[in-house]
């Protein structure tokens, strides 16, 4: 059924206790981050977000037009409180610096996400997200990428902490997610890969 007009969207209940795959874009796929300091203002703004909307952020892959993550929820409903409070966050912040107040939205629409369904998929998905700017040709290897927490597990000072997942990397993950195989990408939305 279509959205009527001043009638409220369906509310999305992520349960708690499951991992989930998590992708937004930038409105008509416009860039979201055009600097560095953007990129680090992000991060800085993710865990803020986690103070305030309790996340476990086990994965994540920060590209100018679009952002990954691979989320852990404790409690139904912390997902989607969360991520309404980051990107209503951030898109308030973004308009305020760009001086675009009242110039539409910052994101293409709310959130994707899909719910981890098993080990393998854990894997797939996290090495979906962290191989994001490898296969994009920014990088030279997946964890040269300064706004993703392949790089922020290898860092001597880290920039952000990411949380612990439902099982650690594997030992030899560089070296998974450095092969030459694409990574496959994950159905965010039926018939359409994020």
């Amino acid at each position: 059924m279509p959205l009527a007009i001043g009638m409220a969207r369906k509310h999305r209940e992520a349960a708690g206790g499951w991992a989930y795959h998590v992708c937004n874009r930038g409105s008509r796929k416009g860039v979201l981050f055009e600097s560095s300091e953007d990129f680090d203002n992000f991060e800085r703004l993710m865990a803020e977000a986690r103070t305030k909307r309790p996340m476990r952020i086990t994965g994540y892959c920060l590209l100018r037009t679009h952002v990954h993550f691979l989320l852990w929820p404790q409690e139904d409903g912390d997902l989607s409180r969360f991520m309404h409070w980051l990107t209503t966050t951030h898109a308030r912040r973004w308009h305020h610096q760009h001086g675009t107040i009242g110039t539409g939205a910052v994101y293409q629409s709310r959130y994707v996400s899909v719910r981890i369904s098993d080990d393998r998929h854990l894997v797939s998905a996290l090495r979906y997200i962290e191989k994001n700017a490898l296969e994009a040709g920014l990088v030279e290897r997946a964890e040269d990428w300064r706004w993703c927490s392949a790089w922020q597990a290898i860092a001597e000072s880290p920039t952000f902490i990411v949380d612990d997942g439902p099982f650690p990397r594997l030992a030899n993950w560089l070296d998974i997610l450095n092969d030459t195989e694409p990574a496959q990408a994950p159905q965010l939305v039926e018939g359409q890969p994020s």
